[in-house]
């Protein structure tokens, strides 16, 4: 895995309350689409917006993850800033706001290769932008990040059971967003037994329990990792408990096409039709 530079931004506050604008809209309304890990990948965040204007949504809130991996971390940005409601902290920002300190160091090119570009795209709005981006943010009943609410700036993965043990220790709310593996997942909690199972969300939506816990691993935009090149976000409807995740299909060869013309290296590519 990648490392993920320590200590991150020391400007950035790990946990934040949601805006005034944004608890306002949390408030009055209860549809939205939660996407992350978009990495550059403008073919497949364009499509991801296309379908999620298809849906009544209230707003879009994103996990993070913009930059990285692809050739387009500029475009996609600007689309972000526009377009989403609230937006936390990733690991790949965390990484770009460190770039001078890890281009100097010995990191594998298909991350550094990548930093560089946003390096060249990114101007001191953009910059500074991503460097006031929380790492959570609580928007009750709902709690977002990039990654597991155990120890928030450390980035830890949720892939086995204790690691989401941990991460629903620190839970506070009936639902939370991450991403980060890459991989959809559907985490459900009993507090009555502190015991949780992990459900592998289909593409017909799902009622959740009010009286559980969960969190939701809405998948990646621009580079899905669960053997489906499908871009993959989330819908929640929290007044009606409702969960549904999209798969949607966008222009791979073309999207290949742009990382290769940015001289991004080839795995960074061949990746996004495995799915890998």
């Amino acid at each position: 895995m990648p490392r993920t530079p320590k200590p991150l931004n020391p400007n950035t506050k790990s946990t934040r309350k949601a805006t005034t604008q944004a608890t306002s809209a949390i408030a009055k309304n209860s549809f939205f689409a939660i996407i992350s890990d978009i990495h550059a990948n403008i073919d497949a965040l364009e499509a991801i917006l296309a379908d999620i204007r298809d849906f009544p949504v209230n707003g879009i809130l994103c996990l993070g993850d913009v930059v990285g991996y692809g050739p387009e971390p500029g475009a996609c940005l600007e689309k972000i800033m526009d377009t989403c409601a609230v937006t936390v902290l990733g690991n790949h920002e965390a990484m770009l706001l460190l770039a001078d300190r890890i281009l100097d160091e010995d990191w594998d090119v298909p991350i550094r290769k990548p930093l560089q570009i946003a390096k060249e795209q990114l101007g001191k709005n953009e910059l500074e932008w991503i460097r006031d981006l929380p790492i959570t943010v609580d928007l009750d009943p709902i709690t977002l990040s990039h990654a597991s609410l155990n120890e928030p700036p450390e980035f830890h993965y949720i892939h086995e059971t204790t690691e989401a043990e941990a991460h629903f220790a620190a839970q506070s709310t009936f639902i939370s967003f991450n991403g980060h593996t890459h991989v959809p997942a559907l985490w459900e909690e009993n507090p009555e037994t502190l015991g949780c199972r992990c459900l592998t969300p289909g593409e017909k939506p799902v009622r959740l329990t009010p009286s559980k816990r969960y969190t939701v691993n809405v998948g990646s935009v621009g580079q899905p990792r669960d053997g489906d090149p499908r871009a993959s976000y989330a819908l929640y409807d929290y007044q009606q408990h409702l969960l549904l995740m999209r798969r949607v299909t966008y222009d791979l060869k073309k999207a290949q096409a742009r990382f290769q013309k940015a001289g991004l290296p080839a795995h960074n590519a061949s990746r996004l039709s495995k799915a890998e």
